[in-house]
């Protein structure tokens, strides 16, 4: 496998290597995107517990439940618990607080897919660089008179500028598509957060 890429690199001409490169770090987001953007990652886990108590009129208890958690979502929860019993926000004045918590919250759900979006663009290009400097190869092989050497070089032009032009799409393409699945997923997660904070609100006595 070691191997093939090697070869593959070596096809390929220099466009390759940032193409490589760009290949790691897209792969690299990719991961991290779906180890840290589980809603688990950003909810409570005793959020039931809370908004139970809540109806039941506990306050102190539900801020005691939410102290001990340290999620984005419950720290913000706990802030706004904490300004309705110390500093007797309203309900409407919670809400609007709640608001800019969960706008402060949207560069850790995009975090680092901005980077995928910039690969996918620059992919293609790499790959067209490549492809032009294979032509140029080919280019360079008409005008050589010893047939042997023009034909290994109409050969090495053509097979770089495909390889080229193909491993510039096979970048772009993964990263373009997971572009868009973690904003989608991301959207639903900030939806599904504001969602559970009027529920929190409306819980509140």
């Amino acid at each position: 496998m070691i191997e093939g890429i090697f070869l593959l690199l070596k096809a390929g001409g220099l466009a390759m290597y940032p193409l490589l490169f760009l290949s790691v770090v897209s792969w690299a987001v990719v991961v991290e995107r779906i180890l840290n953007l589980r809603s688990s990652n950003f909810m409570p886990k005793n959020l039931t517990d809370v908004k139970d108590l809540l109806e039941k009129g506990d306050v102190d208890g539900a801020y005691k439940v939410l102290s001990l958690d340290q999620t984005p979502f419950g720290k913000i929860l706990q802030r706004l618990l904490e300004n309705h019993i110390k500093g007797g926000l309203s309900k409407r004045e919670l809400m609007e607080m709640a608001r800019v918590e969960i706008d402060l919250l949207v560069p850790k759900v995009e975090k680092n897919i901005a980077i995928l979006s910039t690969i996918a663009s620059l992919s293609p290009l790499i790959g067209l660089f490549g492809t032009i400097t294979g032509l140029i190869k080919v280019f360079r092989a008409f005008s050589l008179e010893q047939s042997e050497t023009a034909l290994n070089l109409l050969s090495s032009g053509i097979g770089e500028a495909l390889v080229a032009a193909a491993t510039g799409l096979a970048v772009a393409i993964p990263a373009l598509f997971f572009y868009w699945v973690f904003r989608i997923w991301g959207n639903n997660l900030l939806n599904k957060l504001e969602e559970e904070l009027f529920k929190f609100l409306r819980a509140l006595p």
